[in-house]
C-alpha cells in the first residue's frame, strides 16, 4: 500500500512538472503578452488602468441615480471601464473630454441626436456602446491612449444625467 501511494505520488509530481513546463513555454513564445511577476496572470501589451464604474438607480426615473468611479484617476495611455448596472434599469457609461470651465456636473441638458434631456456627447472618446446595459449586466470598454485632462462620465439616456447619473474623471500624465 505505501509503495502505491509513493508511485501515485511521482505520478502526480511529474504530471506537475509537465504541466508547468508547458505552462511557461506558452507564455514565453507569446509576443503580445507577459507575465506578471509571482502570480502568473498574464497581460497583454496593452495593459494600463482598470477603472470600475458602477451604475445605479433605485426606483427608476422616479428616484435618484448614482454612479461611483474607482479610482476616479488615471495615468495618461490605456484605460480600461468595467461597468457594472446595479440598477433597476437600463444604463451606459459615456466618457467626455471636457472643456475648460467645464465640470462633470455643469453639462448643459439639451437634445442629443433628436431626443430631448441629453447632454452633447459630441466630445465623447468612448462608451459602453448599444445596446445598453441591463440591470445586472457587467460590461468593459478601452480608451486606448486617452489624454491627459478632465473627463466626465455620463449616462446619457434620456433624463439619466439630469437625476445624478454622472462622474468626474481625471487623467494624469
Amino acid at each position: 500500500m505505501r509503495r502505491r501511494l509513493v508511485f501515485i505520488g511521482i505520478g502526480v509530481m511529474a504530471l506537475a512538472f509537465v504541466a508547468g513546463c508547458s505552462s511557461s513555454s506558452k507564455s514565453s513564445s507569446s509576443s503580445s503578452a507577459t507575465t506578471a511577476g509571482g502570480g502568473g496572470v498574464t497581460v497583454g501589451t496593452t495593459a494600463g488602468t482598470t477603472v470600475n464604474v458602477v451604475v445605479s438607480d433605485t426606483k427608476g426615473l422616479n428616484g435618484k441615480m448614482t454612479m461611483v468611479v474607482t479610482p476616479a484617476t488615471a495615468k495618461a495611455g490605456n484605460v480600461t471601464f468595467t461597468v457594472k448596472n446595479s440598477g433597476t434599469i437600463d444604463h451606459e457609461v459615456v466618457v467626455l473630454k471636457l472643456k475648460s470651465g467645464q465640470t462633470a456636473t455643469s453639462l448643459k441638458i439639451t437634445s442629443f441626436e433628436g431626443e430631448a434631456n441629453r447632454v452633447d456627447e459630441s466630445s465623447s472618446v468612448g462608451e459602453t456602446g448599444d445596446p445598453p446595459l441591463k440591470p445586472g449586466e457587467t460590461r468593459s470598454f478601452t480608451v486606448k491612449d486617452m489624454a491627459a485632462g478632465a473627463y466626465a462620465l455620463v449616462c446619457n439616456i434620456a433624463k439619466h444625467y439630469g437625476l445624478g447619473m454622472r462622474a468626474p474623471f481625471a487623467v494624469t500624465s
